[in-house]
This record gives structure tokens, C-alpha cells and sequence, in this order.
């Protein structure tokens, strides 16, 4: 219920008008008594701390009740009453106080008129009023005179300071005298703390917006948003870093999160940059479109080798898209929920297994066969030996890895042929050089061994349960094998950023839908836009997490050239550079 109360504080002299304060309470009931948690508070110890209420009746509807809460009563036009319904023209008495119900109409706020009996001859407002006129003294006069004054103190003498450079220290070093210090909107971010109270390293111009060069005194190696040698280049001449860099705002970050700084630009690109190739993005939650994302591809180079190249996929609901990566590997086999086969029996793994983020959080750890995979894919070749394995990754390595296993095996007379025990040579006996004959034929043995154990190894387990091998008919050898180089993409979204630590409390396959069903290493597994939906929202959105331009995305990118290469060569060449450098020198 609304009630408005106007509460009689004075009377003028002149005219005898009644002025009033009105204050209008939105409460179930309006509480009077001389506590000072009522609505209408009365000083006066006759009346209790919660004396009355005033609220609406139980019969006809718009009824207004007065109800006592002390057996007392309330006087209700002269008689004591402990419930009393209100009508227009009433007054209500509770102790010194007087309240006389107004007519309002019909959906109006229940108004009440409230004094002191006392204010009735006016005696109060003698006591504390005293009208400039009666001082003696002229409004205009004095109302000129202070404004001056404001008007000198806090303008003119920072004025002076600002337009007359010899004049900013000394009135900057007194305590008393104002300066255009006192102009600031706000302290400096934490970022630029080293400054102090130097406001001359930035303002250099009075009454004028910073301009690149004083920020790129410092910021020298920023780069672009687009290539700086493009033609886009011209549509940024006149954009300034203060457009998005705010200062003396007492924000929590110094980079505006103003999603219009982004999408004033990227909602319509093609009237800016007819020939571009990007898509129009106006609000994540409703305008962006879905995800691209970049996969290693392994192409043959005219020197023999392998050029990796990216190559840009849509991820669109219900369209497979491949990566070519010559990996041999099922998600579906190594997360199966009965487990799977390892060195200590059967164990169900999981995706933290394998996917390890680094030490920030942010980003996952390249896969590596030594520490994710060895445990359970062991390189051993001779089951005879456990310490016999081949090196990872490196062909020509597990040729002189058996070649010199081999060989030695035959030395130690360890062939399982006893007709060579004579050739064998151990520490402490006697030197006996091999003759020629027997030299050959240790080395077609070793070699005979070599090539068993290669083949094993490239063609029927090992090196084939994981990778693409081809064999070469026209080679022979060791040079028949050849193993397609693996190269896994690390970075799916080349432009955009994912913070893994901030989504750490959601499962993986949550937003890598199918990844524990996969059976093929090409299958993509980055979510699509969909996913992302379904806990984001754009900037301006309630229903869900506001997400910015910047949550995902950096304007200054990598590789495109200084943002503003001339205020930089300008920087370096002005007397100010020397003197941002010697106040930075004397930080800590």
C-alpha cells in the first residue's frame, strides 16, 4: 500500500503560506510511535516506541483503518478509539501530533497531513528561521561574489597551470593552492601507477584528447588489428588507443569492454572492406556465425620432405569434417567404460589420461608417445631382452638401434646357433680379431636379424598399431619402410582464445560431443557454436553468461605490424621519450 504524507514544516512570514516536505512510504502499514524504526516518528514520552498503525480495513474495499497498539487508544476526531476506520476530513491525535486525512482520488497514494500541535501559532519557525533579507545583506551581491570566487579558485588558477608550463610545479608542489590536478576524474589504473602525478608524460596538449604518440613512448611493439601493409590499413587512421584504453575511470580492467567498439565495425564489413573474406558478427547470443577452425594437412614438398599447411574447416552441426594427421587411433578403444588392457591389468581411462593443460591452465599440453603412451605401447623388440627398445620418431635411430643389438648378440655368441660360440668375446679374455670370413657373416646375420625385427615391427605390431606405414616394393632394405610423419594441430582457432581452467568443472565430452564414441584419429572434435550457446550469451543478455567480444578475441594481433608505426618513429626521436624512460628507471 502507497501512503503520502505531507509534513508541515514551516509558515511563510510574509504571505502565511504552509509549506510542506512530502515523503511517500510504500509499506504494508504505516507504524507511528516513537521509536525510530516508524514511519512517522514522534519525540515525546507519552507516546510508546510502536503506539499506532495506519493500514487497509478488512470490509469494503479501499477502506483505511487507524488501529492503537496500547490500550490507550488514539483520539479519532475527538473520541479515543482502538480501531477506527479513516474517511476525509478526519484527524487523528497521538500525543503531540496531528494527522488529518486528505480527500485523494481513486487510485491516488492515502494521504495524510502531520504536524506538531505546537506549530499551530508558528512559534518554531521563529526559532531557527532567518531570511537573508532580514540579515541585511543582497542575494545578488553575494551570489556573484562566491560564484567569482568558485570560478577563480577551481578555473582560473588551474588554467593558469595548464597553459603556462612554468607555473604546473610550483603550484603542484603547494598543498594550498589548487592546481589542474584537480581536474582528474579519477586516479590513474594500476597499469600506469609508475606516472605518479606527472600528468604532463600524457596531456602534452591542454584541453586536447591524447594522441597515439604519447602512448606509443611506451607501448612501441603493439601491434595492428589488420596487416599494416593492406589497404584496411586506411580505415584506422583515425582511430586512437583512448578510444578503447579508458584512464582515470576506476575500472577493474584499463581495456574498455564496450562491445560496440567491436561490432560499430564487424556487423556490417562489407561496406567497410568490400573484398573481405570475414563474416559479419554483431552479438555472440543472436549475430556471430559458427565456428572455423584451422587442421594440420601433410603435403608432399618438392625436396622430398612434408609441408604442413592449414587448412580452414567450417564446424557445422552434422557435417564430418576430417583431419589428416597419419595417426592410427580410436578414442572409442582407449575410453571404453570396461576398461582397457594396460602393463598392470585392465583400467577405464579417462580423458585427463592423456589431454594434460599446462601450467597456466589455459592450454592443453601437446600429446607425447614418451610420457602419454609408453606405458602401455612399449618399443621392445627382442622379448628375450627387456632393455632392447627402438627410439621414438626417428627411423634412421631404430636402424642402428638393431643393427648394434644384433651385432653385439652375435659377439656374445648369443645367436641360439652353438656352432658360433666360438666367435664369442667376453671382458677379461683373450683379443682374438675376426678373420674376414668371419666378419661377413656376423654382419649378414646382424643385418638377417635386423631386417626380421624391422618387419616386425613396421608391418605386424608396434610402430603399425598407431601409425600409417607404408612399404616400398621398389627399395630394399631398410630403406622399404616408410613411416608418415604425424603431426597433430595444437591450435584449432588460430583467432579466437579458450581458457580451459575456466570450464574446468565441465566434463569434456560436454563440449566435445562424441569424443569418447570417436574410432578414427581424423574425426574433429572441436565444439560448434551450439555447444557454446548453451552457457553463453551475448554482452547484453540476463538469461545467461554475458559474453563480450573480448572474452574470445585480442584487437592487436600477432604479425600484422605496429599499430602506429609513424607515432613511434616520432616517440623515439622527441625529448619526452627520455624522460618516460629515466621515470621508468626509477621504479623498483
Amino acid at each position: 500500500m502507497r501512503f503520502r504524507v505531507l509534513r508541515w514544516i514551516r509558515s511563510d512570514v510574509a504571505t502565511g503560506n504552509k509549506q510542506y516536505r512530502e515523503v511517500v512510504v510504500q509499506a504494508r502499514r504505516l507504524t507511528i510511535g516513537r521509536g525510530s524504526d516508524q514511519h512517522l516518528q514522534i519525540a515525546d514520552p507519552k507516546v510508546l516506541d510502536n503506539h499506532a498503525v495506519i493500514r487497509a480495513g478488512r470490509g469494503r474495499e479501499g477502506a483505511v483503518v487507524v488501529e492503537a497498539l496500547t490500550p490507550t487508544g488514539v483520539l479519532v476526531n475527538g473520541r479515543n478509539r482502538v480501531v477506527s476506520t479513516l474517511n476525509p476530513g478526519d484527524e487523528v491525535r497521538i500525543g503531540p501530533a496531528v494527522l488529518i486525512v486528505e480527500p485523494v482520488p481513486k487510485g491516488a497514494p492515502f494521504t495524510l497531513r502531520f504536524r506538531m500541535a505546537e506549530q499551530e501559532n508558528g512559534r518554531l519557525d521563529r526559532l531557527h528561521v532567518l531570511s537573508l533579507s532580514d540579515s541585511g545583506l543582497s542575494k545578488r551581491f553575494w551570489s556573484l561574489m562566491l560564484a567569482s570566487g568558485v570560478a577563480a579558485i577551481f578555473l582560473l588558477v588551474p588554467m593558469a597551470a595548464a597553459l603556462y608550463q612554468p607555473l604546473r610545479p610550483l603550484l603542484r608542489a603547494s598543498s594550498i593552492v589548487p592546481n589542474d590536478g584537480l581536474w582528474s576524474p579519477g586516479p590513474l589504473h594500476a597499469a600506469h601507477a609508475f606516472i605518479g602525478g606527472d600528468c604532463n608524460a600524457c596531456h602534452t596538449s591542454p584541453f586536447q584528447p591524447i594522441e597515439n604518440v604519447q602512448c606509443t613512448t611506451c607501448h612501441s611493439k603493439v601491434e595492428h588489428h589488420v596487416v599494416a601493409t593492406s589497404q584496411d590499413i586506411g580505415l584506422f587512421d583515425l582511430k586512437r588507443c583512448g578510444a578503447c584504453h579508458v584512464e582515470h575511470a576506476e575500472t577493474p580492467s584499463v581495456v574498455s569492454r564496450d562491445q560496440r567498439l567491436c561490432s560499430d565495425c564487424h556487423s556490417d564489413l562489407k561496406t567497410k572492406s568490400p573484398r573481405t573474406q570475414l563474416l559479419n558478427v554483431a552479438d555472440f547470443g543472436v549475430d556471430h556465425p559458427d565456428f572455423r577452425v584451422n587442421v594440420l594437412q601433410g603435403r608432399e614438398s618438392p625436396t622430398g620432405g612434408v609441408d604442413w599447411t592449414n587448412v580452414r574447416l567450417d564446424v557445422l552441426p552434422g557435417v564430418k569434417r576430417f583431419e589428416r594427421s597419419h595417426l592410427t587411433f580410436s578414442h572409442a578403444q582407449h575410453l571404453a567404460r570396461k576398461g582397457i588392457k594396460g602393463p598392470d591389468g585392465d583400467e577405464v581411462l579417462q580423458c585427463a589420461n592423456c589431454h594434460t593443460p599446462d601450467s597456466s591452465g589455459r592450454v592443453m599440453q601437446p600429446i607425447q608417445m614418451e610420457k602419454h603412451c609408453s606405458r602401455c605401447h612399449s618399443l621392445r623388440f627382442d622379448e628375450t631382452d627387456p632393455t632392447s627398445t627402438v627410439p621414438h620418431g626417428d627411423l634412421e635411430g631404430v636402424y642402428t638401434t638393431l643393427i648394434s643389438h644384433f651385432s653385439r648378440r652375435f659377439l656374445e655368441g648369443n645367436t641360439g646357433d652353438l656352432r658360433r660360440s666360438a666367435f664369442t668375446r667376453r671382458p677379461g679374455g683373450r683379443a682374438e680379431a675376426l678373420s674376414r670370413d668371419e666378419q661377413s657373416r656376423a654382419r649378414n646375420w646382424a643385418e638377417q636379424q635386423s631386417l626380421l625385427a624391422a618387419r616386425d615391427l613396421f608391418e605386424k605390431r608396434v610402430c603399425v598399431d598407431c601409425h600409417e606405414v607404408t612399404k616400398l616394393p621398389e627399395r630394399s632394405g631398410f630403406q622399404q619402410w616408410r613411416v608418415e610423419p604425424v603431426k597433430l594441430t595444437q591450435v584449432w582457432m588460430p583467432r579466437a582464445r579458450f581458457d580451459h581452467q575456466a570450464h574446468k568443472t565441465s566434463e569434456c565430452v560436454s563440449c566435445h560431443a562424441g569424443a569418447n564414441g570417436s574410432k578414427t584419429s581424423g574425426d574433429v572434435l572441436m565444439p560448434a557454436i551450439a555447444e557454446c550457446r548453451q552457457c553463453h550469451t551475448g554482452a547484453n543478455a540476463k538469461e545467461k553468461l554475458p559474453s563480450d567480444c573480448l572474452m574470445c578475441h585480442q584487437f592487436h594481433l600477432p604479425g600484422r605490424g605496429l599499430f602506429d608505426l609513424n607515432a613511434t618513429m616520432e616517440s623515439q626521436s622527441s625529448p619526452r621519450a627520455g624522460i618516460i624512460t629515466r621515470m621508468q628507471g626509477q621504479q623498483p
